[in-house]
């Protein structure tokens, strides 16, 4: 079962009718906003919730690519610095024919179904729009006023029409509208998925520490920045422990898909076949960095920085 929504805004969490308001647009983000109410009575039932949104080609942008992050805003009293959690990220053209993107923000939904005076909205922003990093020279450039130049149909073609709310309506109800995709699995399989659940062991520190493994299992790995990398512009911390995905993945060793579970058992069947399944990360977390711009100091979290569990897929 699957359910779809469109209602957005910027100006509130619930405008009435979620209307596009020009004097809420900022060049740095976008913000989107979306009424779940009616699928509370729903929140066991979610298993996945998708956010997508559909970038516009934008011919007259002043960059080619651009990484963009989505965040869940937990605290909206300052639309330009709110408290938020980032979500994915995803390095995007600007210039080349439009494209659907997808985001997984399935925790983020579910928090909204549960409590709904959480629901603020995503934030769909710059990475480090202060600075831009250059990997081959470990380099880093400040950025006076880089802005999202990445264009999204049912934001941004709005303002365009600045004078007529009647061509805002019609442009967020379009077909290429941001929306959110829930799926929802029926009441009597969800007694069956949660056993499932229970079964599958999390494939994390606390368990890898205590059970000597040659299957899929996080492993220790400590990073010193200067040393290992050649990194000198991280001020603080001087390393950190980044840890690492390895082992076989036997049938039904923590695989997260169907898919996996039957590669596993192809393989088990066909130990001489090349087909099997691999261990990879699961849940990563960020890092928090001190670095320096000339002589002021800066504070940026990096994504996905940390890995805290694996998986088999």
């Amino acid at each position: 079962m699957q359910r779809r929504f469109t209602k957005f805004g910027h100006a509130t969490p619930y405008p009435s009718e979620n209307v596009i308001s020009p004097m809420h647009y900022n060049p740095y983000y976008r913000r989107l906003t979306f009424d779940v109410t009616s699928m509370e009575k729903n929140a066991s039932n979610l298993v996945k919730a998708e956010l997508r949104v559909f970038r516009l080609q934008n011919p007259k942008a002043r960059v080619s690519e651009q990484r963009i992050e989505l965040y869940q805003i937990l605290s909206h009293k300052d639309l330009a610095s709110p408290t938020q959690r980032y979500i994915d990220s995803k390095v995007v053209r600007t210039r080349t024919e439009g494209e659907w993107l997808s985001f997984d923000v399935t925790e983020a939904v579910s928090e909204w179904l549960l409590h709904r005076d959480r629901n603020s909205g995503f934030k769909i922003s710059l990475h480090c729009p202060c600075c831009t990093f250059v990997p081959s020279n470990n380099y880093i450039i400040p950025n006076k006023s880089e802005e999202l130049e990445t264009r999204f149909a049912g934001i941004d073609d709005s303002f365009h029409h600045s004078g007529d709310l009647k061509v805002y309506r019609k442009r967020r109800h379009s077909a290429q509208a941001p929306y959110l995709l829930m799926m929802l699995l029926p009441s009597y399989r969800l007694e069956s998925q949660h056993k499932s659940h229970r079964s599958k062991r999390a494939l994390d520190a606390a368990f890898c520490s205590r059970n000597v493994q040659d299957n899929c299992c996080l492993r220790s790995l400590y990073i010193d920045f200067k040393k290992d990398l050649g990194w000198r512009w991280i001020h603080e911390p001087k390393g950190y422990n980044a840890n690492f995905c390895a082992g076989a993945c036997p049938y039904l060793w923590s695989a997260d898909t169907q898919h996996s579970k039957v590669l596993g058992l192809y393989n088990t069947i066909n130990p001489e076949a090349s087909a099997s399944p691999c261990c990879v990360s699961q849940d990563l977390e960020p890092l928090t960095i001190l670095y320096y711009i000339g002589k002021n100091p800066k504070i940026e979290q990096l994504s996905n920085m940390i890995v805290k569990s694996c998986k088999c897929s």
